[in-house]
């Protein structure tokens, strides 16, 4: 299902002999602006005196114009700069036409050198007992999202702000607090807010264990889940030594509490919507860190309401990218809201051999499809990510694998964030519309059983081929494109009091790898 956007060359005229450069190639790594140039002995004195900035004495352009002293280099080198960027190519040109000076013995481009960035985290790799399969969702060929080479481009900026609405925060060791902003907590309920209050400026999650029935009638009693904990680790855990990698290395977390036991009220959910786009919101204190990208990791059933479909218009309107899960009922996700609403970006899910996930919920108002994870059993192929062993309160640090599309929406958030960043980087101009067909154009074709472009989007998300395309938008976008927020969307709300459905699936791996399944419900009476 298409979706509508808004759309978004320096030419460098030099004569060297014959051979005029050409434009910079507007990837920075394929172009320099820098020489190193080893002198010969007799040239050497001419440099002695030179200090930076200063013009090089006696070697020129071919066509005249001066290059300019950056630093001595190993001996009789020197490192010079051009009057503008060039291609490497066209480095090389003027790098032969320059040895050709008789005071010159050789010259090459000083081009640039990136990391070739693999996170050192303890569990990053496969075969990080006990977590056998590692990160896999970020490096796998088959289903992984090729976070490796689009950290290479991007590892993410501070100035950018992941607004998360979920079950709220704790600490985890795994978590730098200086990176977590003050958040608030949108649950009006005192029941369902479970730390004896209503509205209030702390966004921790006391836990949201329930008994049996107190959800409804038949409905099991469950542990706490630690979900808004869980899909912050995807998107920001630190990037060290230490149990996992988030995909966004510098970005803030602002967490949003609108879920609490049994779930959360939609009305909670709009109203959080707009506070965390920086938007007013009544008897609430003005957020001051407005969000980039809103990460929605929550689910339920019905149409999308005039006031969830007001409320995400507000806030793309002011700048934000709203990520939504597709959710985990199986069924088809133009009965769930606000998967049908639009102007937002909705996220599927496949399982670690790219078929689609058996949970996922599909259909033409998908955007595009992340490895989720799937399947039962002790190594089931879950999502790694942070969690707590406390079964209602919190308790110690620990890691899990976690399957659902509430992990595929944090991951495709983390890569929005990444894209925000580097286009600012680079003085590229972005909307929210934009990023997300940049999502839906870069993703890889499916090659697992089950889905295809009718039912799990436009591929499965591909980090490296967003952020490129973040640089120069106009490689996907073309020139022209048409204005708008596009999207189709998957904020999960179940209609009614009495209807609760799963936010995602857990394959919980505690200490002594204790595995459950598990499906947290979540009811949003409209």
């Amino acid at each position: 299902m298409l979706k509508n956007i808004l759309a978004v060359g320096l030419s460098l005229c030099v004569g060297l002999t014959s051979h005029p450069l050409s434009a910079a190639d507007p990837e920075p790594r394929a172009s320099t602006r820098q020489l190193i140039v080893r002198l010969k002995d007799d040239g050497l004195r001419h440099i002695q005196a030179v200090r930076r900035n200063d013009t090089v004495p006696d070697i020129r352009l071919p066509d005249g114009r001066p290059l300019s002293f950056i630093r001595h280099f190993n001996g009789n080198g020197m490192v010079v700069r051009l009057p503008a960027d060039v291609s490497l190519e066209e480095a090389q040109r003027i790098a032969e036409q320059l040895a050709e000076n008789p005071a010159v013995a050789s010259a090459q481009p000083d081009k640039r050198m990136y990391p070739a960035l693999v996170p050192d985290d303890k569990f990053y790799l496969p075969g990080s007992v006990p977590f056998l399969a590692g990160q896999w969702h970020l490096f796998e060929p088959i289903a992984g999202i090729r976070m490796q080479s689009g950290w290479d481009r991007e590892t993410g900026s501070s100035s950018m702000v992941i607004g998360q609405l979920d079950t709220g925060i704790i600490p985890h060791r795994d978590l730098d607090p200086a990176r977590i902003l003050t958040g608030f907590d949108f649950i009006t309920d005192v029941a369902t807010a479970n730390d004896g209050d209503g509205r209030d400026p702390d966004p921790t999650d006391p836990g949201d264990a329930t008994v049996d029935n107190e959800c409804g009638a038949g409905i099991p009693g469950e542990a706490s889940s630690w979900h808004g904990l869980a899909v912050a680790g995807v998107m920001v855990a630190t990037s060290d030594t230490i149990d996992i990698a988030g995909i966004d290395f510098a970005a803030r977390l602002l967490p949003v509490r609108v879920l609490g036991k049994c779930g959360g009220a939609v009305s909670d959910v709009i109203d959080a919507i707009r506070w965390a786009a920086g938007l007013r919101v009544a008897g609430v204190p003005d957020n001051p860190t407005p969000a980039d990208v809103i990460n929605l990791s929550l689910s339920g059933l019905g149409s999308c309401s005039f006031e969830e479909q007001a409320a995400i218009n507000d806030a793309v309107n002011v700048g934000a990218v709203v990520v939504v899960a597709a959710g985990n009922e199986a069924t088809d996700v133009a009965s769930i809201s606000p998967a049908n609403c639009d102007n937002v970006v909705t996220v599927g899910a496949v399982g670690r051999d790219g078929s689609r996930a058996s949970y996922m919920n599909a259909g033409e108002e998908v955007d595009l499809s992340g490895p989720g994870g799937d399947g039962d059993g002790a190594f089931a192929d879950g999502i790694l990510t942070l969690f707590n062993s406390g079964t209602t309160v919190p308790a110690a640090d620990r890691l899990a694998e976690i399957q659902g599309t509430s992990f595929t929406t944090a991951q495709t958030s983390a890569v929005a964030s990444l894209m925000w960043a580097a286009s600012r980087s680079a003085n590229v101009t972005l909307d929210p519309g934009m990023i997300q067909e940049i999502l839906r154009r870069t993703a890889r074709p499916f090659t697992g059983s089950g889905c295809d472009t009718n039912n799990c989007g436009t591929g499965i998300l591909d980090a490296d081929a967003a952020l490129a395309a973040a640089v120069d938008p106009a490689s996907v976008l073309g020139s022209s494109v048409n204005t708008g927020g596009g999207g189709s969307g998957c904020v999960l709300i179940a209609k009614g009091s009495s209807r609760f459905d799963p936010v995602f699936v857990l394959l919980l791996v505690a200490a002594g790898l204790r595995w459950s399944r598990r499906c947290r419900n979540s009811g949003f009476p409209e």
